[in-house]
């Protein structure tokens, strides 16, 4: 059996003999992982676009799984998907080989038990409605790959992300989406905390934030679906209510006051001057402001 690519040496880092150079090598590997994105963009915003029908439903659910570093940048993505676009708890899941535990202490050989990763699946009851989202950057993790295969024969859609281009074509005939990101040998081999999860990283931030674009969670560069759950992201709903409809401080809070928070609600009462309209019109517009931009 072949090592993952991932698990290569990297000549240029071999001859590295001092910090300077592994500084000016880690500079020149930015392009690999650029280039790997980039490759890869069809798949992100094929991924981006499952995400968005997935929580446009009533009960979807987006159930992630990985384990080490990229069980660890699932949690740290999808965390953000509450405060940032007001994703519910329950319909954002990332499951880590070793447990919550694993998210700051190493569990060794968690990422090798299959039939754990069988259980989890079958716990949180992942179905028909759920995507389902594995990473491994060495696509060797069989934790990751039992969970999607259980993930399969539940009637989830599943979606493969690897570094590995082996991985990727094996996956890719079992009804999986595979997103291959080819980042290479690592500065250090075998450390997939470097390339590969840099890589992976901006790919979550990519496919999220797309998924929200599409779902109408973001108007004109701004996060008009976000919860104002302390004091400085209060003062940023106010501010984007005003820059948005030209109204003032006081009528910008009022508004927001009288939607309990909620700022497309708000900008849509401020466009049109009535409660029941704005409601209704939202509503019709599946939650986007732009068809009712005046």
């Amino acid at each position: 059996m072949l090592d993952p690519e991932t698990e290569a040496i990297d000549s240029a880092a071999a001859a590295v003999s001092d910090p300077q150079q592994l500084w000016d090598h880690f500079e020149q590997q930015e392009s690999v992982v650029q280039a790997a994105l980039s490759a890869a963009r069809d798949g992100v915003l094929q991924l981006a676009s499952m995400m968005a029908r997935t929580l446009a439903t009533e009960k979807g659910r987006i159930i992630g799984l990985g384990a080490g570093t990229s069980g660890r940048l699932l949690a740290l993505d999808m965390a953000e998907w509450g405060p940032t676009f007001s994703v519910a708890a329950h319909r954002r899941q990332a499951l880590i080989a070793g447990g919550d535990a694993a998210l700051t202490t190493p569990i060794e050989g968690a990422e090798d038990d299959a039939e754990d990763a069988c259980r989890r699946v079958r716990e949180v009851a992942v179905g028909s409605g759920d995507l389902v989202v594995g990473i491994s950057a060495s696509g060797t993790a069989a934790w990751v790959l039992a969970g999607l295969e259980e993930s399969l024969r539940s009637g989830a859609q599943t979606v493969f992300v690897t570094c590995d281009g082996t991985a990727a074509a094996t996956r890719s005939a079992q009804d999986t989406l595979c997103i291959l990101l080819e980042t290479g040998a690592e500065p250090v081999a075998g450390s997939t905390r470097l390339k590969a999860a840099t890589a992976t990283h901006r790919l979550l931030q990519r496919a999220s934030t797309i998924c929200a674009l599409h779902n109408g969670w973001i108007y004109r560069g701004r996060m008009v679906a976000m919860r104002a759950t302390n004091h400085k992201l209060r003062r940023r709903a106010v501010r984007m209510v005003m820059e948005l409809t030209g109204a003032d401080e006081k009528s910008a809070i009022d508004a927001i006051s009288l939607f309990g928070g909620d700022i497309r609600h708000s900008v849509a009462y401020l466009w049109c001057g009535d409660r029941e309209m704005a409601e209704r019109l939202l509503s019709a517009s599946s939650g986007h402001l732009a068809p009712l931009q005046p």
